[in-house]
């Protein structure tokens, strides 16, 4: 089993400690990397008391939910953290079965109890990693509201944006998301039947909005969109104020 410092690897997560080079020492964790394809973490043997968790180093992780027709997809890329035991626990009324599926090959540190004891002296590590966790419950809460706009193109520009904060490099041609998105992807992150998906993606060409690379990356063009034009789709380029 390899190890790292956590500390190189995210230095986002120490940059509040006062002891820098002390911190970097106790910030060594077992890392591996996990393969494309199903991951099942419910096989791996870990003591989940005072663990944080599996913080991602590289790559990206799909989860996905099974309620209905459709399943919901939940995107997990660096500097997330995973904690596939937990669930909505023993006396919850609601039942799901969780998937999850390594999109890119992912790199993962084991933030488990022996991590945690030795990061303890720091509390701002705790606190940056609380930060991930709530951040990632308002793109949650950002999930469920682009779900509910009406305009599929809308939902879907909205997404594209938020994935090219996270994922996006500039090019030449505009915003890359450097993420492989299938449009049966992209149809179970914003809640659609992919033909509506298919539909909508060649309108977003049609009108330069978005473009896709020989290599199925997806670039994004112009300014990301207003309140304004997500609510009114034709005024912004017709200049209605």
């Amino acid at each position: 089993m390899l190890t790292v410092r956590v500390s190189d690897e995210d230095p986002d997560l120490f940059s509040g400690v006062g002891d820098p080079a002390a911190a970097a020492a106790a910030s060594i964790a077992e890392t591996r990397w996990l393969e494309i394809g199903d991951w099942r973490p419910g096989r791996e043997r870990v003591d989940t008391r005072a663990h944080y968790g599996f913080l991602i180093l590289d790559g990206m992780l799909l989860r996905r939910v099974a309620l209905g027709v459709r399943d919901s997809i939940e995107l997990l890329g660096p500097g997330d953290v995973a904690r596939p035991w937990v669930d909505f626990g023993a006396g919850s009324a609601i039942g799901t079965h969780v998937r999850w599926t390594v999109h890119q090959r992912v790199r993962i540190a084991n933030l488990d109890r022996r991590w945690a004891v030795r990061v303890a002296t720091w509390p701002e590590v705790s606190t940056a990693l609380m930060d991930r966790a709530m951040r990632r419950q308002r793109f949650l809460a950002m999930h469920a509201a682009i779900s509910q706009m009406p305009k599929l193109q809308s939902r879907l520009l909205v997404l594209f944006w938020y994935l090219a904060d996270r994922w996006g490099r500039m090019t030449s041609d505009g915003v890359m998301i450097d993420v492989p998105l299938t449009h049966e992807l992209v149809a179970g992150i914003v809640g659609a039947r992919r033909p509506g998906v298919t539909s909508a993606l060649g309108e977003l060409q049609r009108t330069g909005d978005l473009g896709r690379r020989d290599d199925g990356r997806w670039v994004l063009r112009g300014d990301p969109p207003s309140e304004l034009s997500l609510e009114h789709p034709d005024r912004e380029r017709q200049g209605v104020g």
